[in-house]
């Protein structure tokens, strides 16, 4: 307790030490501040070497437009000049029918070329740095320089496509590298080529499209030996202030005792979760019912949008959770499929419902162990997952505030790996200190299986009624309320092979019946997603591990052959029900590459992939920076309608191209711990059947990932939490209900 002045306490007097940490806090957090307010406007390559630099410096606005201007009257592009693209300098263009085609065709009246030719230019400079100024949009185009008989160095190097003569040029994509019309500028300035020295050059340069083009379709001037200030990178200036900002948490929480204006919330806080705890009835159904008001309530405030709903439902729900906080977290998984849609907490006001669910079960976990007694240290599985958690945490916050995009990366960092990681510590102080721990597992356990259910009994009935669904290659696709089939999939192959599992080690029929209704209704949620990463991949993964770890722990569980045969069982159905589908486009071409488009657009995006992660090998180009920078640098001609692709569509380049090689290595650290202690737990005496589940559905999901996504998303992330976090630590006295095991 925090003792009163009677008893002789006095406000704390900062000792010299302290006075010179909280100055030193200071000013590393004046320096971050200043260096990131002094980051200039205009940015110039540091040296020709760097092709990560390039695209950095060239597409994040610090190179805009309106800093010169260009000329239209230049006949001699030389060192300082600006030609606009009817400057006679760049007058000598034609239209050429096709690739590999040296017939012109003559522009039309107005000088535009007609669709699906090609526009080529060629002029000389005299200088050592091009630019050109680009004007990108929508339309699908891209443009080959060449370069006194070399590709264009500054141009993505690692795409380079054919010129029409036949040699290799320079390529870059001209779709802007934002969807949205309003946040593109008008015009923007790229580093096409720097030369060994100083000299005349000649320049060939391409743009083919599938749309007419004109004089300045794209190419509105172009620049030699520029003006433009260097840039400074932003990483020193968020390290310094993260360093301040640390420095000053860790001098607050070292006072003892703290400050008076601290000690407010700590009492009002423990007389909270008292008041919670006499007002709450200690029965479990009780509160059960509870919850499930407070979930309508939500629900409906969700779905007509009124917060005078929602608001009250989230503060029953807290109520409910002062006083056994699983049910909190419980609800957090039952919403997960529903993330979506934001939560209204005031008029013109609303939340993630994620980040409600993540940030109030941490409050609620420090509320209900403040002042408890302590408990046992985190068993070493929980502390290696966490370790590992906060590894990949650390390297995504170094990768997004070094990105191209830091705003849109911070976004993502804070809503997947902070979310996922302040999640975990929740999930662990709740469990940790609980008094019925093996209720709470099963709670939590009970709660996501019936948000899985529940979203995929919205999938039928969108399904019959043709709303959420996606009607492409002979098929009708459920997405749920998600934007797409594969997201619902990846969500619900995971709690299948949970409740298959259940459903196969059940002790009595009942609880049989009970895991095989919820498998029924998701497993054909899943089959109507038609998602053959799920259905090819995930799923018969899944199942091939329990198969295999079934046989391999047969002397230790007698009811393997019956385990053997239900799964079996479930197996051929999931097959029977597949096979009328197999005729359809949707899976005939499914290993013919040439005439299959989603595999053509997953081929190129894995090379586009490959190619981001060689130019960003150490750190990646940043959290949820894909989409932009393939648009506008990584984007292959042959899938040019596809431009609109967030993610690689696969696990390891996922990681490789978004945090680098350090965010390989921690994906994988995480990823192969979390397993590790699922298998323990497995073969351990007596086993947990429950966790087999969990390790298939691990499996199912990097399985999965190596067609789709797979942890970039905020509701994966928390079930990739979930799944290694639930059984890292030991049981209080005696293992959980016989429902688990």
């Amino acid at each position: 307790m925090v003792p009163s002045e009677s008893e002789g306490w006095k406000e704390p007097v900062p000792g010299p030490s302290a006075v010179w940490r909280l100055l030193v806090s200071g000013v590393l957090c004046i320096l971050g501040i200043l260096w990131l307010q002094g980051i200039p406007h205009a940015s110039l390559l540091p040296d020709a070497s760097a092709a990560s630099h390039v695209h950095r410096l060239t597409i994040d606005d610090r190179v805009a437009s309106g800093i010169v201007q260009a000329d239209a009257h230049v006949r001699e592009l030389t060192s300082g000049q600006i030609a606009s693209a009817l400057a006679p300098a760049l007058a000598n263009v034609s239209c050429v029918a096709g690739t590999g085609s040296a017939r012109t065709v003559p522009p039309d009246a107005s000088g535009t070329c007609p669709p699906h030719t090609v526009w080529r230019g060629q002029f000389s400079y005299t200088g050592h740095r091009l630019w050109f100024q680009l004007a990108r949009g929508d339309d699908p185009a891209h443009l080959s320089v060449h370069v006194g008989g070399n590709p264009a160095s500054e141009l993505n190097h690692r795409m380079v496509r054919r010129l029409s003569s036949g040699e290799a040029a320079g390529y870059l994509p001209l779709l802007s590298p934002f969807e949205h019309a309003f946040m593109r500028p008008e015009q923007e300035w790229v580093l096409v080529h720097v030369a060994a020295a100083p000299g005349t050059y000649p320049v060939t340069y391409e743009i083919r499209g599938e749309i007419a083009l004109g004089q300045g379709s794209f190419i509105k001037a172009a620049g030699v030996d520029l003006p433009f200030a260097a840039g400074w990178p932003r990483s020193p200036g968020w390290l310094l202030l993260l360093g301040g900002f640390l420095g000053l948490a860790l001098h607050l929480l070292a006072m003892d005792p703290w400050p008076r204006v601290f000690r407010f919330p700590v009492t009002a806080g423990v007389g909270l979760r008292h008041f919670g705890s006499v007002l709450i009835p200690n029965f479990l159904y009780v509160q059960g019912i509870g919850v499930l008001c407070a979930l309508v309530l939500v629900g409906v405030g969700i779905r007509t949008h009124l917060w005078w709903l929602s608001l009250p439902g989230l503060l029953g729900l807290g109520l409910i959770g002062l006083k056994r906080p699983a049910w909190w977290l419980g609800a957090l998984l039952f919403g997960l499929p529903f993330y979506l849609h934001p939560v209204p907490l005031a008029p013109g006001f609303a939340l993630n419902l994620i980040e409600i669910g993540v940030w109030g079960g941490a409050g609620l976990a420090l509320l209900h162990t403040w002042h408890a007694p302590l408990a046992a240290f985190p068993a070493r599985g929980i502390q290696r997952v966490g370790l590992t958690l906060l590894g990949l945490l650390l390297v995504g916050l170094f990768s997004a505030v070094d990105s191209a995009y830091p705003a849109l990366a911070l976004r993502e960092w804070r809503t997947v790996f902070l979310a996922g990681f302040v999640f975990l510590l929740a999930l662990v102080a709740i469990l940790q200190h609980s008094r019925h721990r093996d209720q709470d597992i099963l709670l939590l356990l009970v709660m996501w299986m019936a948000g899985a259910v529940a979203i995929s009994l919205f999938g039928y009935y969108a399904y019959v009624e043709g709303i959420n669904v996606t009607d492409v290659q002979g098929v009708r696709r459920v997405r749920g309320l998600y934007g797409s089939p594969n997201n619902l999939a990846l969500y619900l192959e995971r709690t299948v092979l949970v409740c298959l599992a259940l459903f196969v080690f059940a002790s009595s029929w009942r609880r049989r019946l009970l895991w095989g209704l919820a498998l029924v209704i998701q497993g054909g949620a899943v089959l109507l997603t038609f998602s053959k990463g799920a259905l090819l991949l995930g799923l018969p993964a899944g199942v091939l591990v329990l198969l295999v770890i079934t046989l391999r722990q047969a002397y230790r569980w007698p009811e393997a052959r019956r385990v053997l045969g239900l799964l079996a069982v479930a197996a051929l159905v999931g097959i029977a029900l597949l096979l009328p589908f197999l005729g359809t486009p949707r899976f005939a071409g499914l290993l013919n590459v040439q005439e299959s488009f989603p595999n053509l657009v997953r081929l190129h995006l894995w090379r586009s992939g490959w190619h981001m992660f060689l130019d960003h090998w150490l750190v990646g180009a940043g959290p949820d920076n894909f989409l932009y920078l393939y648009r506008s640098f990584y984007l292959a001609p042959e899938v040019w309608n596809e431009p609109s692709l967030n993610h690689p569509h696969n696990l390891f380049i996922d990681l490789m191209s978004r945090l680098g090689i350090l965010g390989v290595l921690g994906g994988l650290a995480f990823w192969l711990v979390g397993m590790r202690q699922l298998y323990a737990r497995i073969t351990e005496i007596p086993s947990n059947k429950a966790a087999l589940g969990f390790l298939a559905a691990a499996v199912a999901g990097l399985c999965h990932g190596q067609v789709d996504a797979s942890y970039a998303l905020p509701d994966i992330m928390l079930v990739w939490v979930l799944l290694f976090g639930l059984w890292c630590f030991p049981y209080p006295v005696h293992p959980p209900d016989p429902l688990l095991n």
